[in-house]
């Protein structure tokens, strides 16, 4: 039987079952992984799963149930068992599936799945390639340093929405990705930094051997890290610790923050958040992008919009279950934003080391210290110490503190060094000023 086939006959039984509405989730997937250390391989690890998802409703009352066995049996149970969640759970009004009218009817071929077939002897191969091109790049300079971990991962996946107001749905997804991971030792002390790349494609896939030599000069610059004294002065976020802050302001404009009142963004909607020149572009259709989608979690139409426009926040990011809680109308977000991208109508700049002339170059944090009700910002870096426009010396135990909103205010500058390895696309960030507490 079909993949269409079998969800239009698991929702025809549920309907016959009593199912005022319904929804199912299909999806399969498949991957490998090989790990090296010490100039073997180490580990090499084989996946393939299956799951299916069914959600009933009873008049706004709401049951879901999965199961990982699709087999008809368990097909059986787990209708059976949404069914009795639902018969046993209270009405909630914003409970149901999307109006007919918002559901997805543009279908675009987005190139979001290739065949990316490698014998497992060439993914040997790679992860080989990258620890010894790491190794010998720190032999080159004199110095040594030792793989923790050196990796390629390749996967791909397949799923199906469908629900009881006729809609049906297919996504289908690829991905590879190498990384290395390095350990140097400075006078006792032991610094760890990596390097990675990921692509839907493994021709465009980062050379390994690129991927370990950065891995090894990332490690053997921070080598030799200290503290500093406690100050005030500009942060420069590299553009993977940039990213975070953007995922803090997602997460604070997301439906379910919003609704249960746990968002510093709340009462924002239409208000300056950041610099005139500054904007965040949500793209669903690039072509083989990390997000690109042609509908939601619920089936809803994906569309191209400016969630920041000229610093001015546009919109939110709505599911129909969060939407209706609100009191406003879904914006096609379920499970999560999609391809987001800084645009800027001020030049990207091209070093902002130099422009930032002093102050702290974060390109690794830790902790989790942010505040989602008040925006407080306070967490873990390491990074460079930079004088007149140019790093002196690595650093390390360090903390950064602000509020993410008076952070958001005081940027800028965003760089020129755009990182797409994942759904988010942006440069460094310069932020005016932030509290850094050493020594």
């Amino acid at each position: 039987m079909s993949t269409q086939k079998l969800v239009e006959k698991i929702l025809e039984q549920l309907a016959a079952q009593g199912a005022t509405e319904a929804e199912v989730i299909y999806s399969e997937g498949s991957g490998v992984s090989v790990t090296g250390r010490a100039s073997d391989v180490e580990t090499i690890e084989n996946n393939q799963d299956k799951s299916l998802v069914i959600t009933v409703y009873k008049n706004h009352a709401k049951g879901t149930a999965s199961t990982a066995v699709v087999n008809q049996d368990n097909i059986n149970l787990t209708m059976e068992k949404a069914l009795a969640i639902a018969g046993m759970t209270e009405p909630d009004e914003a409970a149901g599936l999307a109006d007919p009218e918002l559901l997805a009817k543009e279908f675009r071929a987005l190139e979001t799945w290739y065949d990316n077939h490698k014998p497992i002897d060439d993914l040997m191969e790679m992860v080989l390639k990258a620890e010894a091109a790491a190794v010998d790049y720190a032999n080159q300079q004199g110095r040594q340093i030792t793989i923790d971990d050196a990796s390629v991962q390749m996967g791909e996946g397949y799923s199906v929405y469908a629900n009881s107001n006729g809609f049906y749905g297919e996504k289908r997804g690829s991905n590879v990705s190498a990384s290395v991971v390095a350990i140097a030792e400075h006078e006792g002390q032991m610094e760890r930094e990596y390097w990675w790349d990921a692509k839907r494609r493994i021709q465009d896939l980062e050379a390994v051997e690129q991927i370990g030599i950065k891995a090894a000069q990332r490690t053997l610059q921070r080598a030799g890290s200290r503290k500093i004294k406690s100050c005030k002065a500009p942060v420069l976020f590299d553009p993977s610790c940039a990213k975070t802050l953007i995922g803090h302001m997602t997460s604070a404009i997301s439906g379910s923050s919003l609704y249960q009142e746990a968002s510093f963004l709340k009462n924002d909607l239409h208000n300056q958040l950041f610099p005139e020149w500054f904007s965040l572009y949500e793209d669903p259709f690039i072509t083989g992008g990390f997000a690109s989608r042609n509908f939601d979690s619920n089936g809803v139409q994906t569309h191209q919009r400016h969630i920041i426009e000229q610093g001015l926040l546009n919109g939110f990011l709505l599911s129909v279950y969060s939407a209706r809680r609100l009191g406003l109308t879904t914006t096609g977000n379920a499970g999560g934003a999609h391809n987001l991208e800084v645009q800027s109508q001020q030049p990207l700049a091209k070093d902002l080391i130099k422009t930032m002339d002093r102050g702290l170059l974060v390109t690794s944090m830790m902790g989790q210290g942010v505040n989602p009700v008040t925006g407080d910002y306070s967490r873990g870096a390491s990074g460079f110490w930079v004088e007149h426009g140019e790093i002196q010396f690595p650093v390390s135990e360090l903390t950064i503190a602000g509020n993410l909103k008076q952070m958001f205010r005081d940027l800028q500058a965003v760089g020129d060094d755009v990182d797409r390895r994942s759904k988010t696309a942006t440069g460094s960030w310069l932020i005016g000023e932030m509290t850094i507490a050493g020594d």
